[in-house]
């Protein structure tokens, strides 16, 4: 509150929420402010002092060398701190109102389609099935399939498709080592083998890629919605979901180029930029962005970053796989902040409704969003 915070205070502020569940350190907030003088502080001016002073007079190379963990705890604190401050406009006992049993976050799963129609569920029993009758896989594990390395150009090529449902995500090692992360309700259809002129892939939903092989050659290529992502080696994300507008590619490292297969319009990526293809305009733009908040999900969290709610609700309808009814105009409100995908869907809800961008009440299944 008095902008004196030093870096050794910020460390021991983030023990303290590590340490703490959510509840406990809300607790210890409510004390100090009741206790401060500072009830009167307005929202506005709480984000202000957090979000320009939490990192303050902290060495650069520190902060590089903390990295994407210690930016995300810092969002946190700074969403949790700034969410308690709220409650003086708030009811403090008001919390989300659930006409249901609790709503677990997502977990490891999903489902193997072969190429003759044969399905397999990649949990519990049927693990060992997987691999008895498909003799391309390698492995199977709770969270991740690997397949068997292919060099032999006469190897007979089937088509696989691993479909991951709401409150899911899993995890393929496809056959030439590149990895892939499957987040909910998600699809990715690819060969047993590659052939050696390129290496090509269908994904609908969301997935993160990490491309081995750096072979101008061998190109890796994702095709969604419309859209063509071409890779030599590299670590991106691709969004494309069908109820969004936007397809959106996002380049950690490496480059990528992109092209709208309904225009031509071709684009190339650097690492740290992000291309958007507004599916309704038919139109391919890039722009810098902070690519990590891309693969939060894949890091275990939830990363809204001045995020349009109706896009931040269905990234939490699908994890959680439940259903959104909105209760009024939400046309321009958006959520911002940082939680942990591991939370039960009410603690989720009641973080959010502290910041007063909406209500949330819980009806079995289903998630209302109210003024």
């Amino acid at each position: 509150m008095d902008k004196t915070i030093l870096p050794e205070e910020q460390d021991e502020l983030l023990q303290v929420i590590d340490d703490n569940h959510e509840e406990n350190f809300s607790d210890i907030l409510y004390d100090i402010i009741d206790s401060s003088g500072n009830e009167k502080v307005s929202l506005e001016e709480w984000t202000d002092i957090l979000s320009k002073s939490f990192l303050a007079d902290r060495p650069a190379k520190t902060v590089r060398s903390l990295g994407f963990a210690y930016r995300w705890a810092a969002a946190a604190a700074i969403l949790l701190l700034v969410g308690v401050v709220s409650y003086v406009s708030l009811d403090k006992n008001k919390k989300v109102e659930q006409v249901a049993s609790v709503i677990a976050p997502g977990t490891d799963k999903a489902v193997l389609f072969l190429e003759d129609g044969s399905s397999i569920k990649l949990d519990g029993v049927e693990l060992e099935k997987a691999i008895a009758f498909n003799p391309d896989i390698q492995s199977v594990s709770n969270g991740e399939i690997v397949y068997n390395k292919v060099e032999d150009e006469e190897t007979k090529v089937h088509i696989n498709t691993l479909r991951i449902p709401k409150g899911g995500q899993f995890r393929v090692v496809l056959p030439d080592a590149t990895v892939a992360w499957l987040n909910s309700d998600s699809e990715l259809k690819f060969p047993s083998a590659f052939d050696q002129n390129s290496r090509e892939v269908e994904l609908k939903g969301e997935a993160y890629f990490e491309v081995t092989s750096y072979d101008k050659k061998w190109p890796f290529i994702v095709k969604s919605s419309g859209q063509k992502v071409e890779v030599l080696g590299t670590k991106f994300n691709v969004s494309a979901y069908q109820e969004d507008s936007f397809i959106k590619t996002s380049l950690l490292e490496g480059k990528v180029k992109v092209t709208n297969e309904g225009s031509s319009q071709t684009v190339i990526l650097k690492p740290g930029q992000e291309a958007a293809l507004n599916i309704n305009a038919n139109r391919l733009t890039t722009y810098p962005s902070e690519v990590e908040e891309s693969i939060a999900w894949k890091e275990g969290l939830f990363v809204f970053n001045n995020e349009d709610i109706h896009v931040a609700m269905g990234k939490i309808a699908r994890w959680y796989d439940v259903e959104v009814v909105y209760k009024g105009d939400f046309k321009a409100k958006a959520l911002w902040g940082t939680a942990s995908r591991s939370d039960k869907l009410e603690s989720l809800l009641n973080t959010l409704q502290a910041t007063r961008v909406a209500k949330f009440k819980i009806e079995g299944r289903r998630i209302l969003v109210m003024h």
